[in-house]
Parts: C-alpha cells; sequence; structure tokens
C-alpha cells in the first residue's frame, strides 16, 4: 500500500489494529534493495504489521517525514498504536529487519501460549497444558512461559511437573511475587493430595493389593494429580494378567485424561509390548 493524501488518515489509525511499518523512499537507487526486502518480508496478507510505503514525490509524504524529523533514505519507520515505535535507516533496513519483525509479530512460542490461555479460560485445562507445554519446548529460556506452564501443571494437579519447573531457578526469580504465588499455589496443591481419604485408600491398597483396591487408589491417586503413580500401579497387575478388564479400563481412562504429558505416550507404549 502507498501512502497518499487520500488515505493518509485512515492509514494512521490502522496502527491502533496493527503496526505499520512506514518505508520513506525517494529515487535514489540505494532505495531499492530496502524496498525489496521489506515487500519481501511483509506480504499484502500479513496479519500482525502492514507495510506501507511512502514515496517522497508525493507532497503528504513529504509533510509526513517533516513531522517525524526525517534524516535520511530509506528510513523505516514502525508506527504502532498511532505512535512511532522503532526508526531504521539505510543499510540498517535490511541488516536489522527481521529482529524488528520479531518485536512486532508474535513468535510460534507466543502464539501457542495465547492458545493455552484461551483453552484453559474456556476450561479446557488438557489442551491448556498441552499447549503451554509446546511453547515452554520451544524457548524453555522464557520466564514468563514457564510460569504459565507451572500454574496449569498445578491446576490439574501435576505437582511434580510443577517442580520441576520453579525448584531451580536462580535467587532473582525466586524472589519475584509470580513465583511466590506459584509456590502457595503448589504447596496447597500438595496438601490436597494428602487428604486423610487418600491416606486411607493407601493404607488399604498396602495391606490387601487386590485389583479392587488397586483400581480405587489409582482413581484416587489421578484425582490428586498423582497420574504417573496410579499407571505404575495398574500395569504392574495388567503385566500379570491383561484379562483384569477394569485395571485396564481404569489404565486406559486415566490415559486419556494426559494430554501433552509425555507420560501418555511412555505408558501407551508399555501397554502396547505387553498386549503384543
Amino acid at each position: 500500500m502507498y501512502l497518499t493524501q487520500e488515505n493518509f488518515e485512515q492509514t494512521l489509525k490502522s496502527s491502533m489494529q496493527k503496526p505499520l511499518f512506514c518505508l520513506f523512499f525517494d529515487q535514489d537507487p540505494s532505495c531499492d534493495s530496502a524496498k525489496t526486502a521489506l515487500t519481501s518480508a511483509i506480504s499484502d496478507t500479513n496479519e500482525y504489521v502492514s507495510l506501507v510505503m511512502c514515496d517522497l514525490q508525493d507532497r503528504m509524504v513529504q509533510v509526513f517525514a517533516s513531522q517525524i524529523q526525517l534524516r535520511t533514505v530509506p528510513t523505516l519507520v514502525v508506527i504502532d498504536q498511532g505512535m512511532p515505535a522503532a526508526l531504521l535507516e539505510g543499510q540498517d533496513i535490511i541488516t536489522n529487519l527481521q529482529d524488528t519483525l520479531n518485536q512486532f509479530i508474535p513468535s510460534a512460542g507466543d502464539l501457542l501460549m495465547r492458545e493455552a490461555l484461551q483453552a484453559e479460560a474456556s476450561g479446557d485445562l488438557s489442551v491448556a497444558v498441552a499447549k503451554a507445554s509446546e511453547a515452554f519446548n520451544l524457548d524453555n529460556s522464557n520466564l514468563s512461559y514457564r510460569f504459565i506452564y507451572a500454574r496449569m501443571l498445578i491446576g490439574v494437579k501435576n505437582t511434580k511437573a510443577a517442580h520441576e519447573l520453579l525448584d531451580n531457578l536462580g535467587r532473582e526469580e525466586k524472589q519475584s511475587p509470580e513465583y511466590q504465588q506459584l509456590i502457595s499455589a503448589l504447596t496447597l496443591a500438595e496438601q490436597a493430595q494428602n487428604s486423610p481419604e487418600l491416606l486411607e485408600l493407601q493404607a488399604k491398597f498396602e495391606q490387601d493389593d487386590s485389583d479392587e483396591n488397586a483400581v480405587a487408589y489409582a482413581i484416587a491417586l489421578a484425582d490428586a494429580g498423582k497420574k504417573e503413580e496410579a499407571l505404575n500401579i495398574l500395569f504392574a497387575k495388567l503385566k500379570i494378567s491383561l484379562a483384569k478388564e477394569e485395571v485396564k479400563k481404569t489404565f486406559m481412562d486415566i490415559l486419556s485424561t494426559m494430554d501433552g504429558d509425555p507420560n501418555q505416550s511412555a505408558f501407551r507404549r508399555k501397554l502396547y509390548t505387553i498386549m503384543y
């Protein structure tokens, strides 16, 4: 899109929805490589940013360039929310274009984490955890990803995995309010996991490891977020005999709730090994 007097006001208003990458250029050959780089990087269908070509032969563009105190050509000015947000000049446009785009275009991890948060808001915690796991695996140095993922793990009572995310952080990270809130939530979740009812079922199972007691204890463990422990108990039964239908059904039911958990595929492989 070219900036003109007719579309000037509407174009600037559109920066409230997504940033404008405005390339100021003239007929100097030095501008050609910048134009090529930008048109290659930003298509007309780009969902996150718009490319605006600002030809200094146009009187309105000259006025605009004066307002932003343009010093040289080519110059790239990013307009976000109606205000200049970044500026590149000359060869820097090509050299630093991708880094500048990354500031305004969400990464694959950001998009996955958005999906995770949307799933969490709609109550679909298994999808939320799976998406958050994907995002974190793409960028495990991102502290925000780590904290969001840990919060979701606590929400599905996977306290073991939450500990793995939080226990080895540095002193500065552990002093943050977000970390303190997560540790408090994790402590409460762990207290709930050791309820008198669960301890009673544990004692009953340890005294009599019948299939009935194993299934009851495994269901309680899974409900408390201790799904790996529950599956291990049930799998030990299935290794003895695959004819234990209630044990097998409970095993599969627990597996079906573990989307995004690497233990899901691991235990499926174990089951297939003894089935085939």
